[in-house]
């Protein structure tokens, strides 16, 4: 008589058990895994991650994490911040701007210029008087907010009432350029419509200068010579465009000093983050120097009437 062995199938199920909660008594031996893209550290997740219905631990599940939540959530520092939050403000500051510092101007003069028989100087006293009313108005505001008692607004790290931003002290050197153009070039009996026409294609080249300078120097690792917004002097130079962002979304934004940490503490951690504000930073320079040092050539090419024309639209 031959006797045959028949497997007891009832045991397969145990041993899959015990083999699965070995390998995760393994897994939480080992601990979390090194997320390398992120940087961050990962769970591992179980096999049965408890749903919020029957998880006694959530006493509300319907309660959620709020995705602003930067330190609860995993992944890089959150910023914060939405711009589209804000696109009704955004949209009629820009319009405004533009308006002041090229229809406006383009439109005096040429509806002055050719269509009535004022003395040119008195048409370009009517011009220059709607200079700054916008940016003069927002650049005040700006200033209020960042020698406020309270530091809500002002850089990282800075001491003091009067420690303003780097974007504010790269604005008040153009504004103080272009505004004694302006003056100087009025002054004579017959103004000196070509320098009049020039002080947007300084401002686009100082900016261009800046930007390119202080791309070469994040690109070298060379220290900030100066306290550069949040970042210390000695510190690795930032890219001008960071800075930018930095002061305006915080002091005009209205995202305070908040957003300025967050903001320096994704640059710090995301190496993705910091090629894309270099690439930005390449681009805006290379541009803005192109831009002014043409508009610049073309103005002292051409005949008056048609070089202010060029002078005021460059900012298009």
């Amino acid at each position: 008589m031959v006797f045959h062995h028949q497997p007891d199938h009832s045991s397969y199920p145990e041993s899959t058990s015990t083999a699965q909660t070995s390998l995760n008594e393994k897994a939480a031996r080992i601990g979390p895994k090194p997320d390398p893209e992120l940087g961050t550290i990962t769970q591992p997740s179980p096999a049965h991650p408890p749903s919020p219905s029957n998880d006694p631990t959530i006493t509300d599940p319907a309660a959620e994490i709020p995705v602003t939540d930067a330190e609860v959530l995993p992944g890089l520092p959150r910023l914060n911040y939405n711009l589209w939050h804000y696109k009704t403000k955004l949209f009629i500051v820009t319009f405004l701007l533009v308006a002041e510092s090229s229809f406006v101007p383009i439109a005096l003069f040429y509806g002055l210029w050719f269509q009535t028989t004022l003395r040119h100087g008195i048409i370009f006293a009517i011009i220059t008087s709607f200079f700054g009313i916008v940016s003069g108005i927002e650049f005040g505001l700006r200033s209020l907010k960042l020698i406020m008692k309270k530091d809500t607004y002002r850089p990282l790290g800075a001491v003091g009432r009067w420690r303003f931003d780097f974007t504010h002290m790269s604005l008040s050197f153009g504004y103080t350029i272009m505004t004694g153009i302006l003056i100087g070039a009025s002054i004579p009996h017959e103004p000196l419509v070509k320098p009049l026409a020039i002080p947007v294609s300084l401002f686009l080249i100082q900016m261009g200068i800046q930007l390119l300078w202080s791309g070469w120097m994040s690109a070298k690792h060379k220290p900030a010579p100066c306290k550069i917004s949040s970042v210390e002097k000695g510190e690795r130079t930032p890219p001008l465009v960071l800075t930018i962002v930095e002061d305006i979304v915080a002091v005009d934004g209205g995202a305070g000093r908040e957003y300025r940490r967050n903001l320096m503490a994704r640059y710090k951690a995301s190496p993705r983050f910091r090629k894309m504000i270099a690439d930005q930073n390449w681009f805006w320079g290379v541009g803005a120097l192109l831009d002014g040092v043409g508009t610049l050539v073309a103005i002292w090419t051409t005949p008056d009437a048609i070089a202010y024309g060029i002078g005021e639209s460059s900012v298009w």
